[in-house]
């Protein structure tokens, strides 16, 4: 608010009879910036002071050219239906002039408002449009404040700023040199967030002047505004609520005590409309990248913690890690929490002094009426009035928009989707390029990881599993395969057709290859002698071959047997029709039954993963003991015997049971989630 002299106030409430409350507009052009013309905002009429170091205006308009009544000033400090920091909204000037000939249209102007003897600043403006009217000697004038300036592509000076990848700046270094680059003189004021530290985090092609202004604005819980000497500055709205701290308690000196001590009592009104609610006071920040990002929550005032108010999109808060966005978003709420004011509109007297922000305070028959200048229309000359607007529904209703694509460099997010056709959770580090889903559905569970280019990704469906990537690997005791595509494994059965261009054993004494079958060194050990037996085909209902032989130039093409019983088989693929235990037909199965997660579980948590190398050989191994096993003592198939007397276990079958033990801690998991959400 201008410090204004009563004295001034009280004529601009009176009738216009009187010469010291006639009211005199002029517009001054000069040829050179008239940056320092006004020292202040509240200037009293000295030759020292008006007009400054400009120089002589090479044209001004005064009442004698100004056509009776068609002045009109809008400016604002948020516009929408509901406050929105970081807004920078610029003021529009709008009058009808006769017999000014002169081409204006870009060309800027001081405008002064004088109260009889009273002489005030009235802003800067640059002409827009200069359209001539039906009436050829009249031209009407419109024009914005300095905040245009910002409207210009900025996207080289914020690549400049970083010239290297690991050069940072602070917010204050980047609004001083944004102000400098524009021309936009800025009021010497320190922002609760200038000390914020801040990397490149886009790599804009092109990027709004206006659009980073914002951004610097609503990290600070301010709004950008041209004031009445053409500089910037940053305005918070004064405090609403009883207590000027959370922390304050009632003493003689604390309460009760109004927060509008400093709003303009409006004594004299024209009418006044209003909403029967009172805007709930913001008690809670929240610093996202996206809609479903959980980003980082401020604390809630008091208890509350019901009406936040989010900061989505803001380029300035990519890549900091989620204690510094925890702060940030904490002192945001600081700055910002509790503002309470009731919508309204008010027509009354011009209020010249009163400026967008301040707080406003009037009386009805029914109520008091306390709100914030957030809109303000100045309509007329002699008859000036002042139509005042604040608009605001009872909670936070945000629609956030992006005003400029841009494109991200830094940030990380997690974005999470709970609803009933979709629960999923998604991670993403714009660094490092890199993406992590586990999404579950009604009829499948997907997990997926991509970099870049390169994604892999494992689904479970009713109709099967798919595993999807651009390299596979597993690594396992008995198994492995690398991610070229070697597989190894100490035995193996195939039910289906091998299909190879060569297969051969590691020593080369087995070679299959263009339909040739080559074994070196080959022996078969009779049953009741120890000779050799040389043969093209060998059929038995049950041999016992210590040592099988084949020449070099024979083929053995098939080996049938009911009950084959060795130390070790090296092979590429064995094949049995009668292998059943790999068979997963629901024909072939029955006495079916479903196993308990929480059995499942339990086995899980109860195993005792060990390495360990068998008798008889020389290579490390990873699995279970048998014995350590049958202490769980669960009704699972988890171990058995062999025909030596050894137990042994039925690796396969501990799937299913990792399977069940999977669902069991995703079904506690999210009843986990659901408890946080609902403290929440």
């Amino acid at each position: 608010m201008l410090d204004v002299p009563e004295i001034v106030k009280q004529r601009c409430r009176s009738d216009n009879n009187r010469e010291e409350t006639v009211k005199r507009l002029e517009f001054a052009f000069f040829e050179s910036g008239i940056d320092s013309l006004y020292p202040s905002n509240d200037l009293h009429p000295s030759d020292d002071l008006y007009p400054s170091d400009a120089g002589t205006p090479w044209l001004t308009i005064g009442m004698d050219r100004i056509c009776a009544e068609t002045f009109n000033l809008t400016e604002s400090l948020c516009s929408g239906n509901n406050i929105v920091f970081g807004s920078c909204e610029a003021a529009k000037i709008e009058f009808m002039v006769a017999d000014v000939e002169e081409e204006l249209t870009g060309n800027e102007f001081a405008a002064t408002l004088a109260v009889g003897d009273y002489k005030m600043a009235y802003g800067f403006y640059t002409v827009s449009s200069m359209v001539r009217q039906a009436d050829r000697r009249k031209r009407k004038i419109t024009a914005y404040d300095r905040m245009i300036r910002f409207d210009e592509d900025v996207a080289d000076w914020y690549n400049a700023q970083y010239p290297t990848e690991n050069t940072t700046r602070t917010v204050k270094q980047l609004r001083d040199s944004l102000c400098a680059f524009c021309g936009v003189p800025q009021e010497k004021a320190v922002l609760i967030n200038d000390g914020l530290v801040i990397g490149k985090t886009i790599d804009p092609q092109t990027l709004n002047g206006r659009d980073v202004l914002k951004a610097i604005c609503e990290i600070n819980g301010t709004f950008g505004h041209i004031d009445r000497t053409g500089q910037l500055v940053y305005v918070r709205l004064q405090e609403s609520g009883i207590y000027p701290s959370n922390t304050l308690y009632p003493s003689d000196g604390l309460y009760p005590m109004s927060g509008w001590t400093q709003a303009e009592n409006l004594a004299y009104y024209r009418s006044i409309t209003y909403e029967d609610y009172v805007t709930a006071g913001i008690d809670r920040i929240q610093i996202r990248t996206e809609e479903g990002d959980i980003g980082a929550t401020s604390s809630a005032v008091s208890s509350g913690g019901a009406n936040t108010y989010v900061i989505e999109g803001n380029f300035l808060t990519y890549g900091l890690a989620g204690s510094e966005m925890a702060r940030l978003a904490q002192s945001i709420c600081d700055a910002v929490g509790g503002r309470e004011y009731r919508p309204a509109k008010m027509v009354s007297y011009a209020m010249p002094w009163l400026e967008v922000g301040d707080g406003v305070r009037a009386i009805t028959t029914d109520t008091e009426i306390c709100t914030y200048v957030l809109k303000r229309t100045m309509k007329g000359i002699q008859a000036m009035s002042d139509t005042i607007e604040s608009k605001g529904s009872q909670t936070m209703e945000q629609n956030i928009n992006i005003e400029s694509e841009i494109t991200q460099l830094k940030g990380k997010t997690a974005k999470i989707i709970k609803s009933v056709d979709e629960v999923s959770v998604t991670l993403s580090d714009l660094e490092k390029n890199t993406t992590a889903q586990i999404k579950t559905l009604s009829d499948a569970i997907v997990l997926k990881v991509d970099k870049g280019d390169i994604s892999n990704q494992i689904s479970v469906e009713t109709d099967g599993i798919s595993i999807e990537g651009n390299r596979f690997s597993w690594s396992s005791t008995y198994s492995s395969m690398s991610s070229d595509g070697k597989l190894k494994a100490t035995s193996g059965e195939f039910t289906g057709d091998v299909i190879a261009n060569l297969f051969k054993t590691t020593d080369g004494s087995i070679e299959l290859s263009g339909g040739k079958l080559t074994i070196t060194g080959a022996e078969i050990k009779g049953t009741t002698n120890t000779s050799t037996i040389g043969c093209s085909v060998l059929s038995a209902q049950d041999a016992d071959i210590d040592r099988l032989v084949v020449n070099d130039s024979s083929q053995l093409q098939y080996v049938s047997a009911n009950d084959v019983d060795c130390d070790d088989i090296q092979c590429t693929k064995i094949y049995s029709s009668q292998a059943g235990e790999w068979w997963s037909d629901r024909r072939l199965k029955h006495d079916i039954k479903s196993i308990d997660p929480a059995e499942a579980l339990r086995v899980v948590m109860g195993l005792k993963p060990v390495t360990f190398i068998m008798n008889g050989y020389d290579e490390m191994c990873m699995g279970f003991v048998a014995q350590d096993v049958m202490e769980l003592k669960s009704r699972l198939p988890l171990y058995g015997t062999m025909k030596n007397g050894y137990y042994c276990l039925p690796y396969a079958n501990y799937v299913a049971i990792l399977a069940g033990a999977l669902q069991a801690l995703i079904k506690k998991n999210g009843r986990l989630e659901d408890a946080v959400y609902a403290e929440q």
